[in-house]
């Protein structure tokens, strides 16, 4: 599992039961890819489908452009 410490709050990518990476937040899984890096492009491109994360000004803090730079915990 990976963490993001976001503007909104934690934002964790998991492996999910069907062997998917999901994109969680607040408890809920918003979306889900094939690999946790196609997961972590996805929230660097504010793609995911959380519209707290999606519309969230993010053009004062550094988003992670890669999946190395999320916190493996």
């Amino acid at each position: 599992m990976w963490r993001y410490k976001s503007p909104i709050g934690n934002i964790y990518i998991k492996r999910l039961p069907d062997g998917r990476y999901g994109m969680v937040y607040d408890g809920t899984v918003w979306e889900s890819c094939d690999t946790p890096q196609a997961e972590a492009d996805n929230v660097y491109m504010q793609i995911t489908g959380c519209s707290e994360w999606d519309m969230c000004d993010t053009s004062k803090v550094i988003v992670p452009a890669d999946l190395s730079e999320w916190e493996k915990i």
